[in-house]
């Protein structure tokens, strides 16, 4: 699998891999706990694992991504992912308040 991101007004290569043997399958779905990127960094993320990402590719907006879940399927021939994301009270559309709290 293989992704492009945009990052200082120039396109990066990034190559997505699936780490180790699947942990799972029910269906048309197999399970696996870890993925590696490669490209510019180097990096494997397993499931619990948090990590900085930019929902969209040309925002500044940079929110906590834990990965949940990461599945093949086999149907549709899609790597899939569950993230868990974490945004700071005044990047929600309610806002943070006077007092810093969430309203």
């Amino acid at each position: 699998m293989k992704s492009e991101l945009n990052k200082t007004n120039h396109v990066e290569q990034i190559n997505i891999w699936l780490v180790g043997a699947p942990c799972g399958q029910h269906g048309q779905y197999t399970f696996y706990k870890a993925l590696r990127l490669t490209g510019t960094i180097d990096k494997i993320i397993a499931i619990g694992d948090f990590f900085f990402v930019r929902i969209w590719q040309d925002s500044e907006l940079v929110s906590i991504g834990e990965l949940q879940l990461l599945w093949t399927d086999r149907v549709s021939d899609q790597t899939l992912v569950s993230l868990r994301l974490y945004f700071l009270p005044e990047n929600t559309p309610e806002g943070r308040n006077q007092q810093g709290e969430v309203s």
